[in-house]
């Protein structure tokens, strides 16, 4: 008789199939060795598969430096402010520019909203948009109010936000205030 899946049968004549050990997994029936658990995932004692950490967790990288195997879910980290982690995932993954997370255990992470950004990756929050310039949602960067309009203010979504100059007025690109034309010009 054959083993089933999550047992094996160690030494030729045993009659009797053993459970993998807590850390080790079989997936396929009548075999003699248990395999690793796999990275970003835990093995309890007699699985058939490696069960991988749930969403907004990761693998406990420090027990792996140790080679040793995850067992439960508990052992699976939590992952932390400014990152994310999928389902089965073996490291954290930080947030890229433009997106943000601020809270812990997350497993996707957040566009920045119009009137802010993030350049930096792994941001727990964004930066809300200087005056002279918008953000639109999801911004990794600052974008100017083009020439001929200006804003005084922060946080704007959106280019149709900045202020047009007025006649007599100039205004360069990203400018916070409008500039009275100077005497002899219009």
């Amino acid at each position: 008789k054959l083993c089933s899946p999550g047992t094996v049968q160690p030494d030729v004549g045993q009659k009797e199939c053993a459970a993998c050990v807590s850390g080790k997994f079989i997936d396929e029936g009548g075999k003699t060795a248990c395999l690793e658990c796999t990275a970003g995932s835990y093995c309890e004692a007699g699985v058939a598969a490696a069960l991988p950490c749930p969403a907004g967790r990761h693998q406990n990288n420090t027990l792996a430096a140790l080679s040793i195997s995850m067992t439960s879910a508990d052992d699976c980290v939590i992952c932390p402010i400014g990152s994310s982690c999928s389902t089965g995932a073996a490291d954290q993954t930080p947030c890229s520019p433009g997106t943000f997370q601020a809270a812990a255990g997350q497993s996707t992470c957040d566009e920045c909203t119009a009137g802010s950004f993030k350049a930096a990756s792994g941001a727990g929050a964004c930066t809300r948009c200087t005056a002279g310039n918008y953000c639109p949602r999801g911004s990794s960067a600052e974008r100017p109010c083009v020439q001929g309009s200006y804003s005084g203010v922060e946080g704007l979504g959106a280019a149709g936000q900045c202020t047009e100059c007025q006649p007599g007025h100039s205004c360069a690109t990203g400018a916070v205030d409008q500039l009275p034309c100077s005497q002899g010009t219009h």
